[in-house]
């Protein structure tokens, strides 16, 4: 079954669920198993900031460094998929989580480019950019 998109259903929904695992591992600081929604060899860059994280190891570092409490969200994806490659855009909310159970708060909006790969074990990141939009509720004016 494809999309109207041409995108196998199957595909996408296999993409949308490895979105949907590094999201759950993340914010559960679940560091091996966030790291292997990556490429052995996969890249997660933040835009504009000059920071890269390549491998498991350094992938796992940087998720284990962060801990619990932040909520990401992932909305209006785009996926194309050519062979065993594809990319996805989609956008990101980012909440603060607090073990008060207080209310979350918003920490940051942005998107996500993906490059992705096909593997035995189903697609994978192999280069996962996000860029941030690190002035929330800043007019064009305020951010100059």
């Amino acid at each position: 079954m494809s999309s109207a998109t041409g995108v196998d259903f199957a595909d996408w929904q296999a993409i949308r669920e490895l979105t949907a695992t590094y999201n759950r591992c993340f914010d559960n600081a679940d560091a091996t198993e966030w790291a292997g929604t990556f490429l052995q060899s996969g890249r997660l860059e933040v835009a504009g900031e000059g920071v890269t994280y390549t491998g498991h190891t350094e992938l796992a570092q940087f998720c284990r460094s962060r801990g619990w409490g932040i909520l990401h969200m992932t909305l209006d994806p785009e996926v194309t998929v050519d062979g065993d490659r594809a990319e996805q855009r989609c956008n990101l909310l980012m909440f603060r989580r607090y073990p008060t159970q207080e209310q979350p708060t918003l920490m940051a909006t942005g998107r996500y480019t993906d490059n992705l790969v096909r593997t035995p074990d189903g697609w994978r990141f192999g280069l996962r950019v996000v860029q941030l939009d690190t002035r929330l509720g800043a007019s064009k004016e305020q951010s100059r």
